[in-house]
């Protein structure tokens, strides 16, 4: 196999590897509304919109892509039809653009996170916040663009994303968000570096994937952190060697 279609396994598995964090459900109470002013009417549309999404993730967990992206796309025309379900689109959107990354419809998937980013780009430029949403979907976006072969649009949003993690692990000041942070920015910096590959710069992408490293090896090394984000650390890792070795093999 060569080291071109070993690299492009690689983005594969990293592409489908990382999902989007899901918001806590809003704590439910007995009386018509819930300390957070949330209506039974409208806790009652989320558990319809809730109850479609979950046939959708199971679905796609069994690999069935096809009819995944067609629960999710039911799910966001009823969130574009109830009112009281605006804040579940972006959530929603998030899930169709997953499902359409991991159904070969990349292209589709760079579209809605485009538009979840354009949304978001006052709140992006912010320099003075720990919040990495911004982050995130930047990183869904550079996923998605390396799927669509996209490489120089891949490369500018990890880019982003990586700057973006990096400043907020700067600015909190709670040790595991900090590590979190410091792991999320690696991941970025491993994307990167097969960008930066994919582009014929293979001198930078070395240079790339071995910041990343450290970053990653101080992470999985930290015992202080949960035994999750050390794992995610310790693949991540494997992953980020991986690269280097071969990418290192051609130049």
């Amino acid at each position: 196999m060569t080291n071109k279609a070993v690299l492009a396994l690689l983005i594969f598995s990293l592409s489908t590897a990382a999902s989007p964090q899901e918001p806590k459900p809003a704590q439910r109470q007995g009386s018509v509304t819930v300390s957070a002013g949330i209506s039974k009417e409208q806790l009652a549309l989320e558990d319809q919109l809730n109850a479609i999404l979950l046939h959708a993730d199971e679905f796609l967990r069994n690999g069935n892509a096809i009819e995944a992206i067609k629960q999710y796309e039911s799910a966001l025309d009823f969130v574009h039809k109830q009112s009281l379900l605006g804040e579940q689109k972006s959530r929603v959107m998030q899930k169709l653009a997953r499902g359409y990354v991991i159904g070969n419809r990349a292209p589709d998937a760079v579209l809605i996170y485009s538009d979840l980013l354009a949304e978001k780009k006052p709140h992006c430029q912010s320099e003075s916040t720990t919040d990495t949403d911004c982050a995130s979907l930047q990183y869904s976006l550079g996923q998605a663009q390396i799927n669509a072969l996209d490489f120089q649009g891949a490369l500018s949003s990890f880019q982003s994303a990586e700057a973006n993690y990096a400043k907020a692990a700067k600015l909190t000041e709670i040790h595991e968000i900090t590590m979190v942070d410091l792991k999320d920015q690696a991941q970025a910096k491993t994307y990167i570096a097969v960008a930066l590959f994919r582009l014929g710069k293979t001198a930078e992408a070395v240079t790339t994937i071995k910041a990343a490293i450290p970053l990653l090896e101080s992470v999985q090394s930290d015992e202080n952190l949960q035994i999750s984000i050390r794992d995610d650390a310790k693949r991540s890792l494997k992953e980020a060697n991986t690269v280097l070795a071969h990418l290192q093999s051609v130049q």
